[in-house]
């Protein structure tokens, strides 16, 4: 039994992986509602520090003025005094403690953890934490701003912080440095640093930045599930659009390399293969060959039963032909009655001969068409590569020719272009004929050879060795006879002949 093949289409560019519109939506929209997250929360927490520092920096410098105009005169030669003081000499001054106690006074109830203040060079002549005073902070970058005149703030955290109420832990604090002036027109005298306490604050506004985010998230992602499903849709409609055009082209393609009444491949893509097949032939220094096949007496059932008759007719010997050729052969429909076979490996000429025989004898048996029984035959051409033409033209050219042949020497029968094939294909058949004559009439004989132990020279095993003595062509090696027996088919019957003899 040969398996039925169908020669696949040109092969073709391999496609990219197609674009899904979904995934790339999804992947981009996620990384997109992380990034705007993201960037909002910073933007939104640099924004607050950014907006609560101003707010404290103004706070602080009117906290600042109001002090200064309530207390600078009375203390402000204690801090012009100052200079070049020693830390004891400061401590044991009797302004201290009074300026200690005002400022107590006046911080009393707000939000300020610590109060500093400095001459102008830098030391710190009053600290509401004692241990400061004496320091020297003439290299702060932020008293150097207020001593220039701007109001200089920053925020910072603190693990623990010694303020007027005792030592705090974990706050954040903002210090602000703010010039102290007699009046608003007067000299820079000194420089405060006010500490305020924006720790209760900063979580208030913490919490909110995270609610904020949180609503923001909702949103995105509501706004993302919807566009989703829209893109989906668009994606499912692109997807199902694609598929149509990807099967309306297949089924253009397989329309333009295919007969639409057998389904073979037609003349458009036998030229294509036909030259693969030559090029393959010519890099592996193999064999090919083509089989131009024409069916006899076509016409006469075209004309009389009409062209649906002959349709079917068409359709049941192509199925036939198909049948006979292996699996590497390919089967090419011409047009009208015209077929052509395709067999890429070619051990000898005589093999062709065979399936042209297969060919002929399956095409010969009458086919029932609308309750007649129609006999036609076949007319083969064989044209073989590289002998009978080096390229698809040639060999087609010569095939026809070798077709054409044929159907002068009388129908129904094979031909090859050139007559030395003829010839062997002719001995062939010869033989073949001459080989089932011979086994029908007993000319098959066997002979026994002993084999004998070379140690004992005792015999031990008999070998049958099948001959063939013909009345006309006397003893026939077996060389010439065994391999058409196998091809044949006929090696089965005289296997068990030779086993029951």
């Amino acid at each position: 039994m040969h398996a039925e093949h169908t020669p696949s289409l040109p092969v073709r560019r391999q496609r990219s992986r197609p674009f899904r519109l979904t995934r790339f939506f999804s992947l981009a929209s996620l990384i997109g509602i992380v990034a705007v997250t993201v960037c909002l929360f910073w933007t939104y927490r640099e924004l607050t520090e950014r907006h609560l520092v101003e707010h404290e920096s103004r706070a602080n410098s009117d906290l600042t003025r109001a002090f200064a105009n309530a207390v600078w005169g009375h203390y402000r030669s204690f801090v012009l005094d100052s200079a070049g003081r020693p830390r004891e000499a400061l401590l044991a001054d009797p302004a201290l403690p009074l300026l200690r106690a005002e400022v107590m006074a006046k911080m009393s109830g707000l939000q300020i953890a610590k109060i500093k203040i400095y001459n102008l060079d830098g030391l710190t002549v009053f600290s509401t934490d004692e241990k400061q005073i004496g320091e020297d902070k003439s290299r702060n970058a932020g008293f150097r701003q207020a001593r220039a005149g701007a109001v200089a703030s920053q925020i910072t955290f603190r693990e623990t912080f010694d303020a007027f109420e005792g030592v705090l832990n974990n706050r954040n604090l903002i210090a602000s440095y703010v010039p102290a002036r007699a009046s608003a027109d007067a000299p820079i005298e000194g420089v405060f640093e006010v500490y305020s306490d924006v720790t209760e604050l900063l979580q208030s506004q913490t919490r909110a930045q995270w609610q904020v985010a949180g609503i923001v998230l909702v949103l995105l992602a509501t706004l993302y599930m919807f566009l989703l499903l829209v893109v989906r849709k668009a994606d499912l409609t692109i997807a199902r659009q694609e598929q149509e055009r990807a099967a309306k082209e297949e089924q253009v393609r397989h329309q333009a390399y295919h007969d639409a009444l057998t389904g073979l491949p037609n003349r458009a893509y036998f030229s294509e293969r036909l030259g693969e097949t030559i090029a393959l032939a010519q890099r592996t220094n193999q064999t090919c060959a083509l089989m131009f096949v024409d069916l006899d007496r076509f016409k006469i059932v075209n004309d009389s039963l009409g062209h649906q008759a002959g349709d079917q007719l068409l359709k049941a010997v192509s199925e036939r032909i198909q049948a006979c050729l292996r699996e590497s052969d390919l089967l090419f429909r011409m047009g009208g009655d015209e077929f052509t076979i395709i067999l890429p490996r070619v051990a000898a000429p005589e093999d062709v001969a065979f399936v042209a025989r297969r060919v002929l004898e399956a095409v010969a048996v009458p086919v029932s068409v609308h309750e007649h029984e129609l006999a036609v035959g076949a007319t083969i051409g064989i044209a073989v590569y590289p002998e009978d033409g080096l390229n698809a033209e040639e060999l087609l050219k010569n095939a026809d020719a070798a077709m054409y042949s044929a159907k002068a020497a009388g129908r129904g029968t094979h031909a090859f272009y050139r007559a030395a094939m003829n010839q062997r294909a002719l001995q062939r058949l010869g033989l073949e004929v001459a080989l089932k004559k011979a086994f029908r009439d007993g000319e098959f004989a066997l002979y026994y050879q002993p084999r004998i132990d070379a140690a004992t020279r005792r015999v031990v095993a008999l070998e049958a060795l099948l001959r063939w003595i013909s009345t006309s062509r006397g003893v026939v090696p077996p060389g010439e006879f065994m391999g058409v027996l196998e091809d044949t088919g006929m090696m089965r019957t005289v296997g068990e002949w030779v086993l029951r003899s």
